[in-house]
């Protein structure tokens, strides 16, 4: 064999050996969102909803623990808490973030971005590298439509206030024509 050739089959046992090396360390966490940019959350004025991001970790090696961050919708969204830990081989770590809409918020839109980031455990050496997560999606802000029930309820009460005022009117008439 020339040296050539020696060189070629290093290289290509050394590419093999680092595919294998990476593959081994691939993570497969995610995030589930219950809403996205063509689903949003619809809420009205003075309402408030919890939205449930789903940690996953179904494939890795080990635990994960992420801390979690609003980027933006803070102004009406809040996280309890920002760190949680997904066991391995799990889909069901709940990250809540609750959306509080103020009865005179100015804004029909709001924006809501979640960023997830893994926490590495300090190895003392000078770099870490970890995985992270962004969702957003929007909220739609209306006022809240009046109920079927409600329009029911308006519309019965002023037929039976239209009836007992023809009632009283029949009856004074009567009264008048008997005198």
């Amino acid at each position: 064999m020339n040296f050539k050739m020696k060189n070629k089959i290093n290289l290509t046992v050394i590419t093999i050996l680092s595919l294998f090396v990476l593959v081994s360390s691939v993570n497969a966490a995610g995030i589930v969102s219950p809403y996205w940019e063509s689903y949003p959350l619809e809420m009205h004025f003075g309402e408030t909803k919890v939205a449930e991001f789903t940690l996953q970790n179904t494939v890795g090696a080990e635990d994960i623990t992420v801390k979690a961050e609003l980027v933006k919708g803070d102004n009406i969204a809040t996280l309890e808490q920002d760190t949680f830990t997904a066991p391995i081989g799990t889909s069901n770590t709940k990250i809540p973030v609750t959306i509080t809409i103020p009865k005179d918020f100015d804004k029909s839109v709001q924006e809501i971005k979640l960023e997830v980031k893994t926490i590495t455990p300090d190895t003392g050496g000078m770099v870490t590298l970890g995985s992270g997560w962004t969702t957003s999606f929007n909220v739609i802000i209306s006022e809240k439509p009046i109920s079927k029930n409600f329009l029911i309820g308006v519309i019965v009460a002023l037929i039976s206030i239209l009836i007992i005022l023809v009632l009283i009117i029949l009856i004074i008439l009567l009264k008048r024509r008997t005198k």
